[in-house]
């Protein structure tokens, strides 16, 4: 029994004094119970790798003890009535170990059971009925003190079969030696007389249990599911570091950080999360220097893992990933599904599963490649243990950094850009994570030739190739110009348009971190350094390292100070909030700020939103919220603020709620302030009787504007989408010739928002912005309205291209089509149109460059050249999306 509750880890972490017991760390596992195999189209993305076992035939889902109770116990199933269980699972999935807490369960909740556990590889070339009654009963007889079984014991053991007590838990039935193991379990349980009449709960890879035709179709099939990302994740982090909790807190926490979404994704599995609790013990709690140098300590683990079950020699694990790692990198290059692999595609590179000394049967067995479905031809579907070793095994298999770029700068469609495919990207920083001494001078030609990248085009695809180096230089540390590299960045960072320096800020995330905080901490202590870019930088800085004192002490310093504005003010006061929440410096700022009559209402809207954001939880914040609100003292404005922010820190909160509908009732509140407390109301109410009854009030009320009943109207409509009074009202105002046009946009929008892509919305909106009667203000909120409704859809599109072409509107309005082109855009096509369109438009600068920006994160850098170089605006196809846009309004 003792041996039983062993971890099948034990084996790896015993190297490093770690030998546990079930219970130490065992987290409750779900399962589902499997209708059929899954049938698999479409694709996922990395950092969601785990999908990729996701079932999609299930016909229920059990929690943890649902299944001990209602499967087990209640022999509740649809095929065997509890007599018949299989457990199934990728390699990792804890089958084990639930087989091993179902062991202990059943002998404890299930009156007189007799529970047998065989590990099915012992049974080598004995069958099952003769393992029973000579090895395992002869194991029996030795504990009572018996040489050898006994007639009389052997007589008791068949009385326990014929008594229905006996459980039978056979576990790992894809490490059986014969050459298909269903195939010959099922003719045991036929032929084995006594064994038939015993309840069986065994566990398979998933591999071999849909890997043929199934003998075994008279099981109820079920499946484990993964941990779940953090709660179960963070519990089986405590429970291994039970002993040196703090450890454990810091490995939960570095995986928080941004960009560990595939490592967090990753750990969902138990195995590969025991294997990183390993590494990050082992490195006294640190990881490998680089990714590479971490997903080579789990391949390694993985390979020791369970070696003495599959056997393999040097020669075959090194033809193995040579040719797994062509498989990767062919099917990330041209794969339509990069990460789920059609069965023909996997044939070409391995070998046919059916042939026993095929690659494919050893990667299968070995548990790289796991069979996760079907498609439509009803032929296999493998995917990696996970899609990240997919990655990795693909940056192994490459040799020539020109692989990922060759740059043919005058005719781009003849190189080659991989560095611009976003699929490629972690390929690449592994890659320049591997250790080999002879690719030392290819990765310093690779980043050379990143840093010195000209697109002509606006620098854009520049920005990208840099900003990518300095991720690079994270994983390649001997870079010679390393720190140039990121003093450009920091520079980015505070002198640059504003989408180059949210990048900035992004890359410096992702860039050698050491470093990153260096060149920071230089210029915050920069005497040239102003106000304004100490702030940045003390963001930067605590972004990358929170809590980090010296941003800490630069940001209290200027919020001491009595030469800042209110703006300045207010932004020092919300940084310092995100790196050192709770700080009572920066709420006491912002709370200020929002009481005070001598900044501007925008400052003010800015600091209770920041109070919303930074003081979630906050009791401090929280009673001074409420103070506030009960307070005779102040506006009505602030009174509205204040309730917003109330409202974001403590959905539901009672004041909140009641102020803000007292103040819709009033009669003599301004628009602006009417709409502030409608908006907020309807962000944190759901289902509360008092607000919604303000709300739908509202609009009936004969002391209301067109505009504010429009703005209301949406309220109620958010809160119910599917309300018939809320359309019906928008339709009729849209529908209306008394309105004005502002109201006419402010319905038009209301009416999207609750009903996204409303053709009658988007043909009131599009109107707008061609009339030649309505003014620049009305046709701007018209565009940005659009830009909330009309995500892809045509006519708007050709319509805000049409704006930013137009001479007769002004810069603010070509800014706002820009915008809200940023949202919409949804294909290539229109991004090409766009971007030839704004090659002439260069002076729009940020809301311009932003529009550009995101064309290009999108456009293979071939296309973005080409669109770059064509500045005809009048081509024909925007000819054509214009008469497609005149035929639809008409």
């Amino acid at each position: 029994m003792a041996e039983r509750q062993k971890l099948t880890t034990n084996p790896l972490t015993s190297t490093e004094g770690v030998a546990l017991q079930v219970n130490d760390v065992y987290v409750p596992l779900g399962l589902i119970e499997r209708k059929k195999q899954s049938k698999r189209q479409g694709d996922i993305s990395p950092e969601q790798g785990s999908e990729l076992y996701k079932e999609t035939e299930i016909t229920k889902t059990f929690e943890h003890d649902a299944f001990l109770e209602q499967v087990l116990k209640q022999k509740n199933t649809p095929k065997s009535q509890g007599k018949r269980i299989a457990i199934i699972g990728e390699p990792g999935a804890g089958k084990t170990t639930l087989l091993q807490q179902i062991a202990d369960w059943v002998s404890r909740e299930i009156h007189q059971s007799i529970v047998i556990w065989v590990s099915l590889a012992d049974l080598r070339e004995k069958e099952l009925k003769s393992y029973l009654f000579e090895t395992w009963l002869t194991q029996v007889a030795e504990k009572i003190g018996k040489a050898e079984a006994t007639k009389q014991l052997k007589n008791d053991f068949v009385t326990l079969f014929n008594q229905n007590n006996v459980w039978l838990l056979l576990d790992g039935l894809d490490e059986m030696s014969a050459s298909n193991p269903l195939t010959e379990i099922a003719r045991q349980f036929r032929e084995g007389g006594l064994i038939s009449q015993v309840r069986i709960v065994l566990t398979c890879r998933v591999n071999l249990w849909d890997g043929s035709i199934n003998a075994l179709n008279d099981f109820d099939t079920y499946r484990t599911l993964n941990f779940s990302y953090p709660q179960q994740v963070e519990k089986f982090i405590h429970k291994w570091f039970a002993a040196i909790p703090e450890t454990g807190k810091q490995l939960c926490t570095a995986l928080k950080k941004s960009g560990k979404e595939r490592i967090q994704d990753l750990v969902k599995n138990p195995l590969r999360l025991t294997l990183l609790c390993l590494n990050w013990q082992s490195g006294d709690g640190k990881l490998p220097d680089t990714q590479a140098g971490l997903y080579q300590q789990f391949v390694d683990d993985f390979d020791n893992w369970k070696k003495a079950e599959f056997a393999t020699n040097s020669d075959q694990r090194q033809q193995l990933n040579i040719k797994l790692g062509e498989l990767a990198k062919e099917a990330i290059d041209k794969e339509a599904t990069r990460f789920r692999l059609r069965q023909d595609f996997v044939n070409q590179f391995l070998g046919d599963a059916d042939d026993e000394n095929s690659l494919l049967k050893l990667a299968l067995n070995r548990g790289w490649l796991n069979c996760v479905g079907i498609d439509t031809n009803r032929k296999h579907v493998y995917a990696f243990f996970h899609a990240s070793f997919q990655e990795y095994f693909a940056a192994k298999a490459i040799d020539d950094w020109r692989f990922f770029l060759k740059h043919v700068p005058k005719n781009p469609s003849q190189g080659t850009y991989r560095i611009f495919e976003p699929q490629w990207k972690q390929t690449i920083l592994l890659w320049l994570g591997r250790p080999e001494e002879n690719l030392k001078q290819q990765k310093q030609q690779f980043i050379d030739a990143l840093v010195t990248f000209k697109d002509g085009c606006r620098k854009c695809y520049e920005y990208r190739a840099y900003f990518l180096a300095a991720a690079g230089i994270a994983e390649f540390k001997d870079y010679f110009k390393a720190d140039e590299i990121i003093a450009q960045i920091v520079k980015w960072t505070i002198d640059s348009l504003r989408s180059i320096e949210e990048e900035a800020k992004s890359a410096l995330q992702q860039t050698d971190r050491i470093k990153a905080i260096a060149a920071l901490v230089k210029q915050l202590q920069s005497k040239d350094a102003n106000d304004y870019t100490r702030i940045q930088i003390a963001s930067s800085l605590g972004q990358i390292d929170p809590g980090n004192k010296i941003a800490i002490v630069a940001l209290v310093q200027l919020l001491q100070s009595n030469h800042l504005d209110g703006f300045i003010r207010w932004q020092a006061g919300y940084n310092l909030g995100q790196i050192n929440p709770g700080d009572e410096i920066a709420i006491a700022t912002l709370v200020q700020l929002l009481q005070s009559t001598n900044v501007d209402d925008i400052t003010r809207s800015l600091a209770a939103s920041s109070l919303g954001l930074i003081g979630t939880g906050n009791k401090i914040v929280i009673a001074t919220l409420v103070q506030l609100l009960q307070s005779t003292n102040v506006d009505d404005f602030t009174h509205s603020l204040a309730a917003s922010s109330l409202g974001q820190i403590d959905p539901g909160n009672e004041i909140a709620i009641a102020t803000l509908a007292q103040l819709l009732q009033s009669i003599n509140l301004d628009v602006f302030t009417r709409w502030l407390a409608e908006s907020s109301l309807r962000r944190i109410v759901t289902g509360n009787e008092i607000a919604i009854a303000a709300l739908v009030q509202l609009p009936q009320s004969t002391n209301m504007y067109d505009f504010a009943r429009s703005l209301v109207v949406s309220s109620y409509g958010q809160i119910d989408p599917d309300n018939e009074i809320a359309i019906a009202a928008l339709v009729q105002l849209l529908q209306s010739t008394t309105v004005k046009d502002s109201t006419r946009r402010q319905a038009a929008d209301s009416l999207g928002e609750i009903d996204p892509g409303n053709e009658i919305a988007i043909a009131a909106l599009v109107q707008l912005l061609q009339s030649t009667t309505v003014d620049d203000d009305t046709r701007s909120e018209a565009a940005d309205s659009l830009g909330k409704i009309a995500t892809g859809n045509e006519i708007a599109i050709a319509a805000l291209v049409q704006l930013l072409q137009s001479t007769t509107v002004n810069d603010s309005t070509r800014w706002q089509a820009a915008e809200s082109l940023e949202k919409i855009l949804q294909d290539n096509k229109h991004r090409f149109e766009v971007v030839k369109a704004l090659s002439g438009y260069w002076q729009l600068d940020n809301d311009c460059y932003d529009l550009t920006w995101n064309c290009a994160q999108n456009m293979p850098y071939p296309d973005f050249y080409q669109a770059c170089h064509q500045r005809n605006l009048a081509t024909r196809v925007m000819q054509s999306l214009k008469k497609i846009l005149f035929t639809r309004i008409i």
